[in-house]
C-alpha cells in the first residue's frame, strides 16, 4: 500500500502544475496585446514610368491593383501600440490616418481606421489581416495622382 504521505505530495505537485498551467493560459502575451503598425504614403501616377526601389517587393501587387505608371514611396512611419490605444499618422497634404488596434484572436489583427484631411473625415473603416499582412488602400487625390497607403500589422 503506498504512503499516505507520498500520496499527498503527488497530489500537491498535479494540482500545481494544473494551477500552473491555468495562470499561463489566463495572462496575454505581450506580443498579443501589442501591434506593429507601418504606413507609408505612395504617390501615384501617371507622369513617367518609374517605380521607387523601395517598394520593389509590392511593385506587382500595385501594378495590378492600380492604373497607374509611377509610384514614389513618399513617407514611412512606423509605430507599436497597445490594443485599445490610438496612434496618428502624418499623410501629406495636411492629412491624417488614426489607427487603433482591436481585440482579435490568434494571429489576426483587427485595426480601426480614420482618414482625415484637417477636420474633414475622408474615410472610416475596420481592416482584418494577419500579422504580418498587408493592406493597400487607394486613397485621395495627391498632385496629379492620388496617394495609395500601404498598411501592415504585426
Amino acid at each position: 500500500m503506498p504512503n499516505p504521505e507520498l500520496r499527498g505530495r503527488a497530489g500537491a505537485s498535479v494540482l500545481s502544475f494544473f494551477l500552473l498551467l491555468l495562470l499561463l493560459a489566463a495572462v496575454p502575451s505581450e506580443a498579443a496585446d501589442t501591434v506593429t503598425i507601418d504606413v507609408g504614403a505612395v504617390y501615384a501616377s501617371n507622369e513617367g514610368t518609374s517605380i521607387d526601389p523601395a517598394l520593389g517587393k509590392i511593385r506587382g501587387k500595385l501594378r495590378s491593383m492600380f492604373n497607374y505608371t509611377s509610384y514614389r514611396m513618399l513617407d514611412r512611419k512606423r509605430r507599436s501600440l497597445s490594443v485599445g490605444e490610438t496612434g496618428e499618422f502624418e499623410l501629406p497634404d495636411r492629412r491624417s490616418m488614426r489607427a487603433t488596434p482591436l481585440p482579435a484572436r490568434g494571429d489576426k489583427v483587427r485595426l480601426s481606421i480614420r482618414l482625415s484631411e484637417g477636420p474633414r473625415n475622408l474615410l472610416t473603416t475596420t481592416l482584418g489581416l494577419r500579422r504580418g499582412g498587408m493592406v493597400l488602400v487607394g486613397g485621395p487625390p495627391h498632385q496629379a495622382g492620388v496617394l495609395i497607403l500601404i498598411i501592415s500589422a504585426e
